[in-house]
């Protein structure tokens, strides 16, 4: 997780409470909030101004998985317990800075996350769990929608959904920023090179060949039926509910084999 130098400011001051917006915490209080996170400062004679301090910690943990834990300790609901200041004041400031990054922090059962803004969860030990809620929100979207017969806007979801994962694989992977706009075929080879998916060389089984050609398969159809029957042109074809659930369907398999597959390589760091 990486964010801008003015939100590095922003959190530095709001830890250690010289901002207004959280309690003050002492050197020795600062020293053990980031204990922690690997951190094995001493609080002595030498100490620097607490927010000096403060500062420098976060920027040392920016564009590290430590950096989100770090917000979220600060957003920790019982780190305002029996004080005057309130969570849900920090969170509306602090997800003013977050913006600019394209992160914000979502409550989640009662508990404060930091979500990217496509809706991913920032996670930092499995990409499963980075996705799962909002693949699992976009699919109750996508049934509600075929539901009250909005099919043109389930498939709609749909594309949608595919073309965020691909695009989040894609960053995860390179560490840059892509313009997401653009064809969809294009974006899954983008994907599928940064994956190293191989072109279903001749010592891969051949039924797996068969289904991993699928995918393909589907990133085209879906860019097909998308353009021709979704709500995003005028209508050319007369969607049916049948078609709406053959897209949705296909959509979330692609996607959680893409995520599954990203997993994967994380844990065995091969292709």
């Amino acid at each position: 997780m990486k964010v801008s130098d003015k939100t590095i400011v922003f959190l530095g001051k709001t830890i250690c409470g010289d901002n207004g917006l959280m309690p003050y915490k002492s050197g020795p209080q600062l020293v053990d909030y980031f204990y922690e996170f690997g951190s094995d400062d001493v609080y002595d004679g030498n100490f620097p101004t607490r927010w000096v301090y403060t500062e420098g910690k976060v920027s040392s943990y920016n564009n590290t998985n430590e950096l989100k834990n770090i917000i979220e300790k600060a957003v920790d609901v019982r780190e305002f317990v029996n004080t005057e200041f309130t969570v849900e004041g920090v969170v509306k400031k602090l997800n003013k800075f977050l913006s600019f990054d394209d992160y914000e922090l979502k409550v989640v059962k009662g508990t404060y996350k930091v979500y990217s803004q496509k809706g991913f969860l920032v996670e930092t030990d499995s990409v499963s769990s980075l996705s799962c809620e909002y693949i699992e929100d976009n699919l109750v979207k996508c049934k509600s929608k075929i539901k009250q017969g909005d099919f043109k806007g389930a498939i709609t979801n749909a594309r949608t959904l595919v073309e965020a994962v691909m695009i989040e694989i894609v960053e995860i992977k390179t560490g840059e920023r892509i313009d997401g706009a653009g064809k969809i075929e294009k974006l899954y080879k983008n994907m599928k090179k940064v994956m190293t998916f191989p072109d279903y060389s001749t010592d891969m089984d051949k039924t797996v060949k068969q289904v991993l050609s699928g995918l393909e398969s589907i990133s085209q159809g879906l860019a097909g039926i998308s353009n021709k029957s979704a709500d995003r042109h005028a209508n050319k074809f007369n969607t049916q509910k049948h078609h709406a659930k053959l897209a949705v369907n296909a959509s979330f398999t692609f996607v959680e084999f893409l995520i599954d597959s990203l997993e994967y390589q994380s844990t065995k760091k091969t292709p």
